[in-house]
């Protein structure tokens, strides 16, 4: 019977640690914030799916339109996180959006039955990512050089911005581009996967390389830790204070031809909140909003949560004021999670 008892105990023993280790993997996997956000989203996915007439939610139709989305919401949000990674920030992004779409819809449209058509896609494209870029080149000398908090800096960019783009168009929408913008690239897919969406994969894809693996990063992060230190040991901060703004603007005039690609019209009375909704996605997926951290992979899973939310509302016949109400949810949440973990990092320490 004692040898027996013992045999028993011994072969608790043997596995306890293996129990405790299997529990440990798993809080940590549950710890993990895109982990968390994957998770909300298939909550917030089955409940849309219940709510909404015949299952529309997962429809082919509504998949592709929120993939579609998500080819602007990614970008603006991993803008965001990188600017965010450094200290930074910008709310200047739909502006940028608006004004690089209305600008580039007029060149290709002046330029249409004059050139091939090709040729004057890609120059509407690259017109198009030129504005969002000048836009940040602006935010980032008032920032880097003239010494203007990021928040009003882009706040006036904002403003003026916006302006610009209903001075031109007369606060009407553009319409006449070429047919071939949504048909060559709008409309066309890969699978379930639209060339928008693809084109937008690739372009984080190598944001997050150059990131990951060149000083580029690490200089960022460095400078979102300790701007001063980093100064000292030799970072140039005020050119990458310039380049990441322009890089987050000219990923908001990439969104603004992708827009443009969508519904061959310019929208200008739209994109005012698209900033806060990237600012909460990359919230939300672990980027900290006083710079030091970043996380790719949760900011593409929070704008997926954003974008989730906004179709999901729209399908179950909500009305829009409640995208906005979302939104503003979002970002509250996720401020208070950065000044947790914030929070918990310092007690950690």
């Amino acid at each position: 019977m004692t040898e027996s008892s013992t045999s028993v105990l011994d072969a608790a023993d043997s596995t306890s640690p293996r129990g405790s280790t299997t529990k440990h993997g798993i809080a940590r996997v549950l710890s993990n914030r895109a982990v968390q956000i994957i998770l909300v989203e298939i909550v917030l996915i089955a409940i849309f799916q219940a709510l909404s007439p015949g299952g529309a939610f997962l429809s082919e139709a509504n998949i592709r339109g929120m993939a579609l989305t998500a080819s602007q919401v990614l970008l603006l949000a991993i803008g965001q996180a990188v600017l965010m990674s450094a200290g930074q920030i910008d709310i200047s992004q739909g502006a940028a959006v608006i004004l690089s779409s209305v600008l580039s819809g007029q060149l290709m449209i002046a330029l249409s039955g004059t050139l091939p058509v090709p040729v004057v896609l890609v120059v509407g494209l690259l017109m198009a990512i030129l504005i969002g870029a000048v836009i940040g080149a602006v935010n980032g000398v008032m920032v880097g050089i003239v010494g203007v908090n990021a928040l009003v800096a882009t706040l006036g960019m904002l403003s003026v911005a916006t302006g610009i783009a209903q001075v031109i168009t007369g606060g009407v929408n553009l319409f006449g581009m070429p047919r071939e913008l949504q048909t060559w690239f709008g409309a066309i897919s890969f699978g379930a996967l639209p060339l928008p969406m693809l084109l937008s994969l690739v372009t984080i894809g190598v944001i997050w390389i150059c990131y990951r693996f060149t000083p580029w990063g690490t200089h960022t992060l460095a400078m979102g830790s300790n701007k001063l230190a980093a100064r000292r040991v030799g970072i140039k901060t005020l050119r990458n204070t310039i380049f990441i703004f322009v890089l987050s603007s000219g990923l908001a005039g990439l969104a603004g031809f992708i827009d443009l690609a969508r519904y061959s019209t310019t929208n200008i009375s739209g994109h005012l909140n698209d900033s806060m909704a990237a600012i909460a996605a990359a919230l939300i997926g672990g980027t900290a909003l006083t710079g030091g951290r970043i996380s790719f992979l949760g900011a593409i899973f929070g704008a997926f949560l954003a974008i989730i939310l906004q179709s999901g509302l729209v399908i179950v016949n909500l009305s829009p004021f409640y995208q906005t109400i979302a939104i503003g949810a979002m970002l509250l949440v996720a401020v208070s999670l950065d000044r947790s973990s914030r929070r918990a990092a310092k007690q950690g320490g």
